[in-house]
């Protein structure tokens, strides 16, 4: 009895395999993956596209389409425009199928002939990229100068009313504290939570600073004037000023009192019967990060020449 059921269960699976191996006509489902899209166009949705197609295959072939569905990268570089409905015809589309499927399964006919595809057209934008970095410095040490960005801006696109709503990319967020050297970081770009369907061309975005040991130093100027009465001189008392600069180190040991130029202009004198007159800075270092005058006025005369 035993040897007689197994005898079943063995004729059974031969002819099942037989079945199997022959060929047959029938329908199956593939899933449709886009790629190469035309530079102006995006997918409206992210969702699964599928399509059915008659085709003529063995039962194991038929039988793997059941189990993991196919899939068929569309190539949308042909894709037809009719008023901004966007289509592939059948014989495209039969074209792209048939290079893809194995030389074992012949392609009988597609259920649609023709084929719209949910796409939308879209624009580019340059975007600037706004850093999201908090940065501390350790005692005695500055930030010299602007943050660099490589790049500065990010090309996005999408539809045109999304796109009119941004005026700046943001990174992701980062705190950087006691920076005693120089720092370089890669950020990620963030697209907007609200912009759906922008895409951003760059997703990364390298931040660089230049940190430096600053000290101060005090220069002494003399005062200058302007605006002058003609046949006049303005004398001031004192006729110097003392400033406190700020700058690196290295900066402050090249520089020299006549880097700094002061001055007092008496064409801002409201009341001619006052006695101070205001004192500006005319002149400074580029390479500085901050000057202080200890003296901001001074009595003056105006004594005819």
């Amino acid at each position: 009895m035993k040897v007689f059921s197994l005898f079943l269960i063995c004729s059974i699976l031969a002819w099942s395999i037989s079945k199997l191996s022959e060929r047959y006509e029938s329908r199956a489902t593939f899933e449709l993956g886009y790629t190469n899209f035309p530079d102006t166009l995006l997918l409206n949705t992210l969702e699964k596209d599928y399509t059915v197609a008659k085709v003529r295959a063995s039962g194991f072939q038929f039988l793997g389409y059941g189990i993991n569905k196919k899939r068929i990268k569309v190539d949308l570089q042909k894709v037809n425009n009719d008023n901004g409905d966007y289509f592939l015809t059948e014989t495209e589309l039969k074209v792209q199928f048939e290079r893809q499927l194995s030389n074992t399964v012949s392609l009988l006919e597609l259920e649609r002939d023709t084929f719209f595809i949910d796409l939308y057209k879209v624009v580019e934008k340059e975007i600037s990229i706004n850093p999201n970095i908090t940065i501390g410095v350790a005692p005695n040490h500055i930030l010299d100068g602007a943050m660099e960005l490589n790049p500065k801006t990010v090309t996005i696109k999408g539809p045109t009313k999304e796109i009119a709503e941004i005026d700046e990319i943001f990174t992701s967020p980062l705190i950087l504290n006691e920076l005693s050297s120089d720092f370089s970081e890669e950020l990620t770009l963030l697209k907007p939570e609200s912009a759906e369907n922008i895409i951003l061309l760059q997703k990364k975005v390298e931040v660089s600073g230049k940190i430096v040991e600053f000290s101060e130093r005090e220069f002494t100027v003399s005062i200058g004037s302007d605006n002058v009465p003609e046949g006049y001189r303005i004398k001031t008392f004192p006729n110097q000023v003392t400033l406190v600069c700020k700058a690196s180190i290295a900066s402050l040991k090249a520089m020299k009192s006549s880097d700094f130029e002061a001055s007092v202009d008496y064409e801002l004198l409201q009341n001619k019967t006052a006695k101070y007159l205001n004192v500006v800075l005319k002149k400074k270092p580029q390479n500085v990060y901050s000057v202080q005058l200890l003296t901001n006025q001074v009595e003056f005369v105006l004594e005819k020449l």
